[in-house]
């Protein structure tokens, strides 16, 4: 991997992040609101590939203030969830409506009255990582994939249907994310298929989606049984489908077909 597409990469994906970032503060858009909340996401795993493989620490730190953010905007979008989640299952609750609304609401002010000091900070993080973004060469990133992948592989044989399968998730997205950098490192030296590991990752989005709303209904200001039932009822075809997607993980994630190949 080259330096100068190291600093490209960290460019583009930072610009993106500042543009959905400056979309929310004048519009209060949800939608740009969790692109701006994807895009740290992405830089997170970016960060975490070179700061693994270099041994350099300081990356994910400096880049801790742009995280607290992360999570200050995520207090807006879980509103916005429930809310979401609540349309759905079509729930007649107004209190429940009315008290989220305010959330959000009340949130998108907040946010944005600290926009500019948000806009400083991530500037601030981003002078810095610049200055010490470490060049990390093919070899590191072919194995940082192969530990990786062979982690998620163990995690998925002994793990049940709690926060561990959450956890990894989390991981298969850090190599999702990372692909696009990372993939000229890979060639030739990992096959790696993107295609399952996204389909795995999303089955137990869903999974935890569920999980989510399922907590939600079963909350003492709700406690709504029949929805309860129905979403226990959808998630028991979803945990089916991520135990068939998950068997033979480590098989499935490195074997690419080739195009045409039959």
């Amino acid at each position: 991997m080259k330096k100068k597409d190291e600093l490209k990469y960290l460019d583009k994906e930072w610009a993106a992040m500042n543009v959905h970032l400056n979309a929310f503060l004048e519009t209060g858009d949800q939608e740009a609101l969790h692109k701006f909340r994807v895009q740290i996401k992405k830089l997170r795993a970016m960060l975490n590939l070179f700061e693994t493989t270099s041994q350099q620490p300081g990356l994910m730190k400096d880049f801790k203030p742009v995280k607290k953010i992360f999570k200050y905007a995520g207090n807006i979008r879980d509103a916005y969830t429930n809310l979401q989640l609540g349309q759905r299952y079509e729930l007649k609750n107004e209190q429940f409506e009315t008290g989220q609304q305010r959330i959000i609401e009340e949130g998108i002010v907040e946010f944005r009255d600290n926009g500019k000091k948000f806009i400083r900070t991530i500037k601030d993080s981003y002078k810095s990582l610049k200055k010490q973004l470490p060049h990390v060469g093919d070899k590191e990133v072919a194995g940082y994939y192969k530990n990786l992948l062979e982690q998620i592989s163990v995690n998925l044989a002994v793990s049940g249907f709690n926060k561990d399968m959450h956890t990894n998730r989390k991981l298969i997205k850090i190599l999702v994310y990372n692909h696009k950098l990372a993939a000229k490192a890979l060639d030739g030296q990992i096959p790696f298929n993107a295609d399952y590991l996204d389909k795995l990752q999303n089955a137990i989005g869903q999974w935890h989606d569920n999980l989510v709303a399922e907590q939600l209904f079963s909350s003492p200001e709700l406690n709504d049984k029949p929805t309860v039932t129905k979403i226990k009822r959808k998630n028991v075809g979803v945990k089916r489908s991520i135990t068939s997607l998950a068997d033979d993980f480590l098989k499935k994630a490195t074997t690419v077909e080739l195009a045409g190949a039959k």
